[in-house]
């Protein structure tokens, strides 16, 4: 693949001009490519990762041909634990920088992987130092790439289904806590439970703070009538 990548540097060259026609048909496929890269960028508490990609062979487009899947508790806690270590960052600025835009000048020919990033090492994750008495119970496996993936808590690598012991589960709800609401009342949201919220509009209930919601089917019945 890299062998692919380094050959196409270039298009201007000769031997290319047969297969335009397959670079052409591959631009509109260019979004959905974007779109999987930044699906599975690695988070800020992963150095790298691995993924698998599926590329055509004339190096038109190359697309990740992986989803990611994550179990709700822990990636929420992951978040909450982030959200710590990014407000640290912040202010010691060891992982951020300032770009100077723009990066590349219009001339400028795309970087070689091989020759400019292959040998560069990937800045060191950030993540939060678990306590081993207090995290113990999550603490082997809290910022790996797939947790207990092939463990008796979860179904498999598909993530449908899981079911996590109570130690673990308070253990996460104390590191997601940066992230959750203290209030536990359900009425103190009754604007945005989504359930009724929808129900109270769909059967045109008045609602106090929104604007009425006006059918597809009242328009309709107007423009037969006329």
């Amino acid at each position: 693949m890299r062998k692919i990548v380094k050959d196409h540097g270039d298009m201007s060259s000769r031997k290319f001009r047969h297969d335009k026609r397959v670079y052409l048909g591959a631009l509109k496929f260019v979004p959905h490519a974007v779109f999987k890269l930044l699906e599975n960028m690695p988070m800020p508490w992963e150095q790298a990762r691995h993924c698998e990609v599926i590329y055509h062979i004339t190096g038109a487009i190359t697309f990740v041909n992986e989803t990611p899947k994550v179990v709700e508790p822990i990636y929420v806690a992951q978040w909450g634990t982030m959200w710590i270590m990014m407000r640290r960052e912040k202010r010691d600025r060891r992982h951020f920088k300032r770009m100077r835009f723009p990066p590349f000048d219009d001339e400028e020919p795309p970087l070689d992987y091989a020759d400019n990033l292959l040998d560069v090492d990937p800045l060191e994750a950030i993540e939060l130092e678990l306590d081993p008495e207090e995290d113990g119970a999550v603490a082997e496996w809290f910022y790996e790439h797939k947790p207990l993936r092939y463990t008796k808590f979860l179904n498999g690598s598909s993530y449908k289904k899981w079911h996590l012991p109570l130690p673990v589960m308070s253990n996460l709800y104390r590191l997601a806590g940066q992230l959750l609401s203290d209030t536990v009342d359900k009425n103190y949201f009754y604007l945005f439970e989504d359930k009724a919220f929808f129900t109270a509009k769909v059967r045109d209930f008045p609602n106090h703070h929104t604007p009425p919601l006006r059918l597809p089917m009242l328009v309709l019945r107007r423009e037969y009538s006329l």
